[in-house]
């Protein structure tokens, strides 16, 4: 690549790369151009260039149903979490992958070399009054404590510049909390807005997972329809010669609504931005996408290792 790049991780809970069978899989719909990745199509953006697409491994190799816990920071941190534990983990990270995140959290990479990091989740007021021992910090939190950036408010929420874990407010608004509704297309530009002014940039949303547990089909075509909006504006409103769009996954759950759990399924990756991006190479594994991000900044990877180098 001729020059450094900006980074938006545009992550996405529980969505792999299934059958293209419109009853199992709500993205083989067709209804979700941006995240129509199945066995046999391609996702693509109403305006704008091609994407390269295709899944990843999310198995790293270890037997069982790949979780969060441990693929979230698989790709956090290019280490491979699932080996390092013995097994694959749900839900919150626990000492082990703590550790993981905290000495190689990439996030923290990028800052110790100058360069910008963010979150662009707004958290709740409640958050930052509880003790760090008392709150349930999910990897993505975990990575962004570790590099010391600062996390985003509910007033930055109110200024535009952060936006909810589920993009319009429903959810929250839903728990009690006197917030407007934005549409999807507010919420895509407010990323976009963020994520051409720093070098990478980080947005979660997962309400895919939730609603992939719940074999929930209304609950699933709404949270994709939310995010293939948001995604659109984000890639109609950005500079793509500039900011390299990563839409990554953790694992599979979503695809397939015929079970309640997560799946075997290929996670997804599709990646949107500058024509030279093609020199970063092309992750196969969650445990790529750390490394893949660093070299798309241009920044070395002294941090990008296995399992047995933290375990």
């Amino acid at each position: 690549m001729t020059a450094p790049r900006r980074v938006l991780l545009f992550f996405i809970d529980g969505i792999g790369v299934g059958p293209d069978d419109p009853e199992r899989n709500p993205l083989a719909t067709g209804a979700f151009p941006t995240l129509a990745l199945t066995e046999t199509r391609m996702p693509h953006a109403r305006v704008g260039p091609p994407c390269e697409a295709h899944g990843i491994d999310a198995a790293l190799g270890v037997p069982g149903l790949p979780q969060s816990a441990t693929g979230q920071t698989a790709i956090l941190t290019g280490v491979n979490a699932p080996a390092a534990m013995g097994h694959h983990l749900s839900g919150f990270p626990g000492p082990t992958l703590r550790r993981i995140l905290f000495e190689r959290s990439v996030m923290k990479e990028i800052r110790e070399r100058g360069r910008s990091a963010t979150f662009l989740n707004a958290f709740r007021p409640e958050y930052f009054e509880m003790p760090h021992a008392q709150r349930r910090l999910s990897a993505t939190s975990l990575a962004t404590l570790a590099s010391g950036a600062r996390f985003r408010s509910w007033e930055d929420l109110v200024q535009k510049r952060a936006v909810t874990h589920d993009l319009t407010h429903w959810r929250v608004r839903e728990r009690g909390y006197d917030v407007p509704l934005r549409t999807p297309e507010e919420a895509g530009r407010i990323i976009a807005t963020e994520a051409m002014q720093n070098d990478f940039s980080l947005f979660e949303y997962f309400e895919t997972d939730r609603a992939g547990h719940a074999q929930d089909r209304e609950r699933a075509m709404r949270c994709l329809g939310d995010l293939d909006r948001a995604l659109e504006t984000v890639l109609a409103t950005a500079d793509l010669g500039k900011l390299r769009v990563l839409v990554v996954s953790d694992h599979g759950n979503l695809e397939d609504l015929s079970v309640a759990t997560h799946t075997r399924n290929p996670a997804l990756f599709t990646a949107w931005g500058p024509d030279d991006a093609a020199a970063a190479g092309t992750p196969r594994r969650l445990t790529d996408i750390a490394p893949y991000v660093l070299r798309i900044l241009g920044l070395p990877e002294a941090g990008a290792g296995s399992a047995t180098s933290v375990a």
